[in-house]
């Protein structure tokens, strides 16, 4: 099948005709901090980081498990990381030199605090609970989601793999977005934004969906038919349809391009 790469700077009118295995989470030796519960199903487990990554995986336990790492220099025995529970599910985060507050405490405004220390969550989480995270200063990771997939970070990379998901949701600030969706159930939305990096997206053959893209100077390669219709396009924006349109597909980029390709 051949790849259109379309310079959206210069083109007018247009028709363009890992397999990823989960791993456990690691082995809990050395672990700052470990967490473990059963949860009902359609609860959501959000995870939310200052400095440090967030890995999350499927449980093979049927339960959500956490666990945290401390790295880093200077104040790294400042930092706690910290459950809230509620009947809606739970919220992972990490406090700084505040052992008894809670996530919703804005701990991100004082980010700069944690200078050298970091902290990096290792979640495992069953199928049928809803996720989402966000990094300010790290990578953000989930494999095997389902339902409604979220994922932000500010200065790292996203990557979102083996997903059947309803909606996804991925922005970088400054980073790459990695997507792969095994199936798309439901009729949700898919929203890839990025400002200094590419969107790397892998999608089911079978898809429909109206997309619309803005950016500064990248380009758009797509393995999927793209017709403009009754679309619109010039130099820094796109707004067309894919198969029979539906679904919104929105891509937003500032200095970096967006590959869809269809998988396997």
């Amino acid at each position: 099948m051949t790849r259109r790469l379309i310079p959206l700077a210069l083109v007018a009118t247009v028709v363009v005709p890992m397999l990823s295995i989960a791993a456990p989470v690691a082995a809990q030796t050395n672990a700052d901090f470990r967490w473990s519960k059963a949860l009902p199903a359609g609860n959501e487990v959000e995870a939310r980081n200052v400095s440090g990554d967030i890995t999350i995986v499927p449980s093979t336990s049927g339960k959500v498990e956490v666990v945290g790492r401390k790295r880093g220099r200077g104040d790294v025995d400042l930092l706690t990381a910290h459950v809230d529970e509620s009947s809606h599910g739970i919220v992972v985060c990490v406090l700084y030199d505040d052992p008894n507050g809670s996530c919703d405490d804005n701990h991100s405004s004082r980010h700069r605090d944690f200078r050298d220390a970091r902290m990096d969550f290792e979640i495992s989480v069953p199928t049928n609970l809803q996720v989402s995270a966000s990094s300010v200063s790290g990578d953000v990771s989930i494999t095997g989601a389902q339902g409604d997939v979220e994922a932000t970070s500010v200065s790292g990379d996203v990557k979102l793999l083996d997903l059947r998901a309803n909606s996804v949701t991925a922005h970088s600030v400054s980073g790459d977005v990695d997507v792969r969706v095994n199936q798309l159930t439901g009729r949700g939305d898919l929203e890839f934004h990025t400002v200094s990096g590419d969107v790397n997206l892998t999608l089911p053959s079978q898809l429909d969906a109206d997309i619309s893209m803005s950016t500064v100077s990248g380009d758009l390669n797509s393995d999927f038919p793209i017709t403009l219709s009754n679309g619109r396009m010039n130099r820094r924006r796109i707004e067309a349809q894919i198969g029979k349109g539906g679904r919104r597909l929105q891509l937003e980029t500032v200095s970096g391009d967006v590959r869809i390709k269809k998988s396997n």
